[in-house]
């Protein structure tokens, strides 16, 4: 009997700051609130305790894929598991090692039924813009993506939209476009700190970590942002699932 196909979804390894990970952890949310079977990998060893996957999900796998074999290391173990989709959130700066292995990979494993999914966390900043063009440009049709624009920054996105990089990407990849909202500052450092994502707030694990978010239109707040990104990703549903 074959196997079912595997999809791998990661996050592009752009410049820091952007929101990668609060997105890397909005769609292991996603899967987990609808019980879709997904392995989680932490491979941005700079944060190697607080600010990366593994600091909300304690069951992801931590990788360093800069490393000798790395992202051999990190197929073999989303090959190997049980699920049929893999989440990766990868560290910032990661771009060459991984366009180097898509040249080399790609062809085997797309004939073996690997899919990938990248998303792209962009804010108005020209330079996230940036990082995604070139991901793209180096990856090309090899994966479909995900463009989550982040508004923390503002909620002009001219250089992605209106450019002529822009509309060329937008054209030649098709990709779907989804946004997230701006978040309070104070209730979104506080769920960092402790390690919770906004989907997890009322939960019992949330009740465990003590007081959280005093105030009752602090967790309306959070339980609000949950919702909106939740709904946003359910949109791109084709692109997160096999």
């Amino acid at each position: 009997m074959t196997k079912p196909s595997k999809l791998i979804v990661f996050s592009c390894g752009g410049k820091g700051g952007v929101g990668k990970t609060t997105v890397a952890t909005a769609v292991a949310d996603y899967y987990a609130t609808r019980g879709i079977a997904a392995t989680l990998f932490d491979c941005d060893t700079e944060n190697k305790q607080r600010g990366s996957l593994s600091h909300f999900f304690p069951d992801a796998e931590k990788l360093d894929i800069r490393g000798e074999r790395g992202l051999d290391d990190f197929i073999d173990e989303a090959l190997g598991a049980d699920a049929s989709i893999a989440l990766a959130d990868l560290a910032a700066g990661s771009g060459r090692d991984t366009f180097q292995w898509f040249d080399t990979m790609f062809d085997g494993l797309d004939a073996a039924g690997v899919r990938f999914t990248a998303v792209a966390t962009i804010t108005s900043a020209a330079s996230s813009v940036e990082t995604l063009f070139t991901w793209a440009n180096a990856l090309g049709s090899r994966a479909r993506y995900l463009v989550v624009k982040n508004h923390i920054a503002g909620d002009d996105f001219g250089y992605f939209e209106n450019t002529e990089p822009g509309r060329a990407f937008l054209a030649k990849a098709e990709p779907i476009v989804i946004d997230l909202k701006t978040r309070a500052r104070e209730i979104q450092t506080e769920l960092d700190n402790r390690g919770l994502t906004a989907a997890q707030v009322g939960t019992a694990e949330a009740a465990r970590r003590g007081p959280l978010l005093n105030g009752g239109t602090a967790r309306v707040r959070a339980e609000a942002y949950a919702r909106q990104i939740d709904a946003a990703l359910d949109s791109a549903r084709d692109l997160l699932r096999p």
